[in-house]
């Protein structure tokens, strides 16, 4: 009977040949054939994570970190709408993940049978693809059908932009591979189920080629470039790239760098936009004449109302393939290239030489005013009581260069942005869909992915026990620091103005809770920390064990402030910021 079988088991042998090594299953009946597939592959890189939000989360951070696909393998029924936070959230970064679904036979579906749903196109448009695979697999062609399926599907999810695709598995039983007693004379009963893969599986792989566009076409984007003077380049979030960066900085234009968009280490970047544009009356003289924008979403509320408000006349967005999105609703051009090689080949053929971009009005104004804001940020918090504000620069401040930093949604991304950094590290957030769920279990799949770079992330009470079973498995590694700001509520809704005045505001926004993280540390056998006041947290973070070595597993640092006073320190922030604007 293992030949019903055969071609599932072939599955999990052509990932690997398409150079996949890590999954991510949860446990369940309905996936078995999946599951025994991929955990009895030896060149394949397996865990079990028995909650499937928790689980799709530590694979989007693998497959982030990695830049390879990371398969996912559930049950039926209600286990696969549980990926559907994480795979939103791939879609939007995109990062590539192979999703199976085990499934019942089609002809079960709305029968009243146990763990049986609706599971056809269940990720609608937040996957690039739906397969379903056949049921009955005796016959050839549905051999080859599945085959190229797999194939599809892992070409599919790597090809610009990378995003999750979904396999839909129906199987009926049995799911097991069958027993075979292997000698009957032997008093101790022994048994076979070996399963052994095809060496001759079918692969189909996909040629890759780099976007070129037409000289006649250089030729137009280089004469506006060379004539233009007032131009802005803004990144959206992507990962950290040194020639894009070495490039950016031989350019010297304006370029803003939200904190997510790894570009904080470009001499002379713009890094508190977000802070300057809350309150500048005088905009019009910051507005650009050309806009090139490249990358994912931005941070910064306050740029992305700015530069709608105050539209580019020529908006240049370049990403290798695919639709364009029109964030600041003046695109103009879309540039079908890598943005290193864009760059490079601007920077080769610009006429304008760097000085006179660094003398310009329009420079200045950007990069004066940028600086005004880190002054304001240096000295800000000496006449302040202690608040989550102050917590995040000092952590900043601690970080080791050539870390990773994590940072959750809702406020301590936007503090982090405020403060900005120019450390050689990595900045990750799920920015993706901006949702607080999933940011441990994402900096949990990074300190797996690469055991040799310490991650640090930071967090809020909410964010944080809304992901708790993050630390639910038998992997957590020991290269990971979570620093929990816990004030007790959801701090964002005290500090929009118009849902703090609700009266409802507390009891339905904020929703108050007296948790700490003292019991789950116990329970994981996590090290804990918990501190309250400033004196308490700068020694607790100079006695962080930041050497990877010498650490033997993760790290909660736990600093408790209070919401109200958060509150008025940031308001007193903002009014920092518009008498700054007045002088």
């Amino acid at each position: 009977m293992s030949y019903a079988l055969q071609p599932i088991w072939n599955i999990a042998h052509i990932c690997h040949k398409h150079g996949i090594e890590n999954v991510i299953l949860s446990p369940g009946s309905r996936s078995a054939p999946l599951t025994l597939s991929f955990a009895r592959h030896k060149n394949l890189n397996c865990k079990v994570v028995a909650d499937e939000r928790s689980a799709a989360f530590i694979a989007l951070g693998i497959a982030q970190q990695t830049n390879k696909p990371v398969v996912l393998i559930c049950t039926s029924g209600s286990a696969a709408y549980n990926y559907a936070p994480a795979i939103a959230e791939a879609y939007f970064q995109r990062i590539p993940l192979l999703v199976f679904t085990a499934d019942r036979p089609p002809e079960w579906i709305d029968q009243f049978d146990g763990q049986t749903i609706r599971q056809t196109n269940i990720y609608g448009k937040h996957v690039k693809e739906s397969y379903t695979l056949p049921v009955d697999l005796s016959h050839q062609d549905a051999v080859w059908h599945t085959e190229r399926t797999i194939s599809e599907a892992i070409n599919l999810s790597k090809t610009y932009p990378a995003a999750p695709v979904h396999i839909n598995a129906p199987f009926r039983e049995p799911f097991y591979p069958p027993v075979r007693k292997i000698d009957e004379e032997n008093v101790n009963d022994f048994y076979e189920n070996e399963i052994k893969y095809d060496i001759d599986v079918k692969i189909i792989e996909q040629i890759h080629s780099r976007p070129k566009i037409r000289t006649q076409d250089w030729e137009e984007l280089l004469e506006v470039w060379n004539r233009t003077e007032e131009k802005l380049i803004v990144g959206g979030q992507m990962r950290y790239n040194e020639r894009l960066v070495s490039v950016l900085n031989g350019l010297e234009v304006t370029v803003v760098a939200d904190i997510i968009s790894n570009l904080h280490t470009i001499k002379n970047s713009i890094q508190h936009q977000d802070v300057f544009l809350m309150n500048r009356e005088s905009l019009e003289e910051l507005r650009p004449e050309l806009l090139i924008t490249f990358g994912k979403s931005v941070i910064s509320k306050n740029l992305k109302k700015f530069l709608r408000e105050y539209p580019a006349i020529e908006h240049w967005h370049i990403q290798p393939a695919g639709i364009a999105a029109d964030t600041f609703q003046s695109l103009t051009k879309v540039i079908p290239l890598n943005p290193s090689y864009f760059f490079r080949k601007v920077l080769e053929k610009q006429t304008r030489f760097a000085e006179s971009y660094r003398q310009s009005f329009f420079v200045d104004n950007w990069r004066g005013t940028d600086a005004e804001i880190t002054k304001l940020n240096t000295n800000f918090f000496e006449e302040q009581p202690f608040s989550e504000f102050e917590a995040v620069k000092m952590a900043m401040k601690m970080l080791p260069n050539h870390s990773n930093l994590h940072l959750a949604n809702s406020m301590s991304v936007r503090y982090a942005n405020y403060l900005n950094t120019n450390k050689e590290i990595e900045i990750f957030s799920n920015r993706g869909t901006s949702g607080i769920d999933g940011s441990t279990s994402t900096a949990i799949g990074h300190a797996l992915a690469d055991k040799e770079t310490l991650n640090v992330l930071l967090t809020g009470d909410v964010a944080f026990f809304y992901d708790r079973n993050a630390f639910w498995n038998n992997y957590l590694p020991k290269n990971l620091i979570v620093i929990l700001l816990n004030n007790h509520g959801g701090g964002i809704f005290k500090m929009l103005p118009d849902a703090a005045k609700q009266p409802e505001s507390d009891e339905f926004f904020v929703i108050k809770q007296n948790l700490n993280a003292e019991n789950l540390s116990h329970e994981f056998e996590l090290e804990y920390n918990f501190c309250e006041d400033k004196n308490e947290v700068q020694k607790a973070l100079q006695n962080l064990e930041l050497d990877i070595e010498k650490r033997n597993r993760i790290t909660i640092l736990e600093i408790k402030t209070n919401i109200e006073i958060n509150t008025k320190v940031f308001q007193d922030y903002k009014n920092a910021v518009k008498v700054l604007e007045v002088d």
